[in-house]
Parts: structure tokens; C-alpha cells; sequence
């Protein structure tokens, strides 16, 4: 039985190292799952940031037509205080369209931020595996050689 502590000691240490490595893959497998989707959700948002601002150009040109029509169906000129209004109104159709951009783009942001923290992670559950497997190693020898086994 004494013969055989040494191989179960090695066998004990080996199966440690192996485990550490799984779990840190296994984790990093995770991290980067989660990268992937972040990445998929930012280009979504940028996308959907898109498709609103031209959605809310389509309508404000469609509102400032109706008023314009409106103005010329009513015989007002396009001086005064309606061309104020106009003005006005396209204006405010300018900076309504920059900030649906604007709110797109930041969530965007925050999905490619979300999918880099991800990444990083991923990398460091790796490098954490192989230091801990390392580590198990040393740990193992450590034991052995305190238990007074001499190597063959």
C-alpha cells in the first residue's frame, strides 16, 4: 500500500489540475457566449437606432408638409410669423432626430462596453485555469516530497 501512496498522490494532483483547467473553460466558454451576444445586441441597437431616426425624419417632413400645405390652403404667405413656426418646427424635428441617434448610439455603446468586459474576462478565466492547475502541480509535489517519497 505504501507503494502505491505516491501514485495516488500524482493521480490526486493531476486530476486537480485537469479539473482547474475545465472550470476556468468552462467559465471562459460562458464569458465569451455572453461577449458574442453583447456584440449581437449592439449592432441591434445601432440598427434600431437606424430605422428610428428615419422613421422620425419620414414624420416630421410629413408634419412640416401638412403645415406648409396647411399655410398655403389658408392663403398665409410664407413670411411672418408662420414661417417662424415653420422654422421652429423643423428645428425641433433636427434635434429630436440627433437625439433618437444619440440614444441609440449610447445603448450601443453599452452592449460593445458589456461584450469587451466579456471578452476580458473570458481571458482572464483562462489565464486563472492555467495558474491554478500550476498550482495544484506544485501543490502536489510539495506533498510528496514532505511525505519523504524520493523520486524514482
Amino acid at each position: 500500500m505504501a507503494a502505491a501512496l505516491p501514485f495516488i498522490q500524482i493521480a490526486g494532483t493531476a486530476l486537480s489540475a485537469v479539473g482547474a483547467i475545465r472550470q476556468a473553460n468552462a467559465q471562459a466558454d460562458a464569458a465569451d457566449y455572453n461577449a458574442k451576444v453583447a456584440s449581437q445586441n449592439a449592432q441591434i441597437a445601432a440598427a434600431q437606432g437606424a430605422a428610428a431616426s428615419d422613421m422620425q425624419q419620414r414624420n416630421a417632413a410629413r408634419k412640416i408638409g401638412s403645415m406648409v400645405a396647411g399655410y398655403g390652403a389658408s392663403g398665409v404667405g410664407g413670411a411672418g410669423s408662420a414661417l417662424d413656426v415653420l422654422q421652429d418646427s423643423v428645428r425641433q424635428s433636427t434635434l429630436d432626430n440627433l437625439t433618437t441617434k444619440y440614444n441609440y448610439q449610447v445603448r450601443a455603446a453599452g452592449y460593445t462596453n458589456q461584450a469587451n468586459l466579456d471578452s476580458a474576462q473570458a481571458d482572464n478565466a483562462r489565464t486563472s485555469g492555467l495558474l491554478n492547475a500550476g498550482g495544484e502541480i506544485l501543490k502536489g509535489a510539495g506533498g510528496y516530497v514532505k511525505s519523504g517519497y524520493k523520486l524514482p
